[in-house]
């Protein structure tokens, strides 16, 4: 059988993707944090501790370390070290092993990432997780994270991964939370504060809500789809939620997933509460726990895979939950947004080539475009070979990051189908 030439240069491209990426320069295997933050002087002390892997001839190693101050590095082979422009430049001897360990006691003010609110005293993370912790922050580095965090007695800690122990001593609480599988930096966070809960679960997962503003009654309403929501990602990706918690806070200004939990704009809870089909944004952060979190993104650039994604989901649970008209109505929202953009001029490739300070149309099309592009997807595949396609690409990257194209390549690959002009057209915008 003859191959096309084209077929043998798309081969030799991603051999060498994939390559590279099985060579990550660095390549962090755990991070183990101490941290204390002030919510009322808004700062923060902590002491992690980096376990990674990277080339023994190299002759340094870089961390994202925000506006953290460093006050003291310890750690075998280290020559010294410099922290400027938001890295962390550790100068490195010659060494025989590959695994080293470095300790890294440092304090801050975050401006951004961790945000302090004195007046409601409270406190919570939000993406930019450098600014509160030294860490890599390239999406494709997956490591273990253990947290233990000091806070007011009269306080309650969610954070990432399962709750181990919580000690009380002088006033104070020692919450230790372990995360035993492998997630990006960006996943890591907590939230400190003093909150109304409920509580429901799913089998073996215990669902927690939390809130300032709202009671245990109305939390239990807000998030009331939260268990269908599961078991609806769970039967399209084929993958069971793997953890024994998720937690939902209705907290501040801005919203993220992050491992096990996601914050919510505090003022979301409302908007559920005078429209019960209003559950896009409980939808979307929750499919991060399996596009995103798990299957991750390679590298910013290909950041639609993240949220396209979760955004295309949202509407996928509207039409299983309330009808294919609830789908369409978010499917021709998230059009009318993308041909918006094309109108100013602005459209993109929705892979970047790169993703620095992105403006609000770069953003319109990663989240907006992305989505109403999987739904045309879905639409030239049928439905059978698109969702079996879903769910193929999830268990087989599932813990992993991916390229756009090994998102194509496990699409064609489960279908059968060549996808290449749908993706020139649409997601590469590359024109015959």
């Amino acid at each position: 059988m003859s191959v096309p030439v084209t077929m043998i240069i798309t081969i030799l491209v991603t051999w060498f993707v994939q390559s590279k990426a099985n060579i990550p320069e660095l390549d962090v295997v755990s991070y183990h944090l101490t941290i204390e933050p002030n919510i009322q002087q808004k700062s923060l002390k902590g002491t992690v501790v980096v376990k990674f892997r990277i080339d023994k001839t190299a002759p340094q190693v870089t961390f994202s370390s925000g506006n953290l101050k460093i006050d003291k590095l310890t750690g075998n082979h280290i020559v010294g070290y410099t922290n400027r422009d938001g890295s962390l430049i550790i100068e490195l001897a010659k060494r025989s092993q590959v695994e080293n360990e470095i300790i890294i006691e440092y304090h801050g003010s975050p401006t951004r990432g961790l945000w302090f609110n004195s007046q409601h005293d409270y406190a919570y993370t939000i993406f930019s997780t450098s600014q509160w912790m030294i860490c890599n922050d390239s999406p494709a580095d997956k490591a273990l994270f253990d947290l233990n965090i000091l806070v007011p007695e009269d306080k309650i800690c969610v954070a990432s991964g399962d709750l181990v122990s919580r000690i009380t001593k002088n006033g104070k609480v020692a919450y230790t939370f372990q995360q035993n599988y492998e997630s990006p930096s960006y996943t890591y966070g907590f939230t400190i504060g003093n909150f109304n809960q409920a509580q429901d679960s799913i089998g073996p997962t215990q669902l927690q809500y939390y809130a300032q503003d709202y009671s245990s009654d109305q939390l239990l309403n807000i998030f009331k789809e939260t268990p269908e929501v599961i078991s609806f990602f769970e039967r399209k990706s084929g993958v069971k939620y793997n953890q024994s918690t998720y937690s939902q806070i209705l907290i501040g200004d801005y919203y993220q997933e992050m491992s096990g939990f996601s914050t919510l704009k505090h003022t979301y809870g409302q908007l559920v509460l005078n429209d019960s089909m209003e559950t896009n944004l409980i939808s979307h952060e929750l499919a991060h726990q399996w596009w995103g979190n798990r299957v991750t993104c390679s590298s910013w650039s290909h950041f639609w895979l993240n949220e396209a994604v979760a955004t295309f989901m949202s509407a996928a649970y509207n039409e299983v939950r309330f009808g294919k008209e609830a789908y369409m109505a978010n499917i021709n929202a998230y059009r009318q947004v993308y041909q918006t953009v094309k109108e100013n001029g602005n459209d993109k490739p929705l892979v970047f080539d790169q993703w620095i300070n992105p403006t609000k149309d770069d953003r319109n099309l990663v989240y907006f475009k992305g989505a109403y592009v999987l739904h045309l997807l879905r639409e030239k595949m049928g439905d059978q070979a698109f969702w079996d396609a879903i769910r193929s690409y999830t268990i087989r990257y599932y813990g992993k990051s991916v390229n756009t194209q090994e998102f194509q390549h496990a699409m064609e690959a489960s279908s059968g189908l060549d996808l290449q002009d749908f993706f020139n057209e649409w997601v590469y915008l590359v024109r015959n």
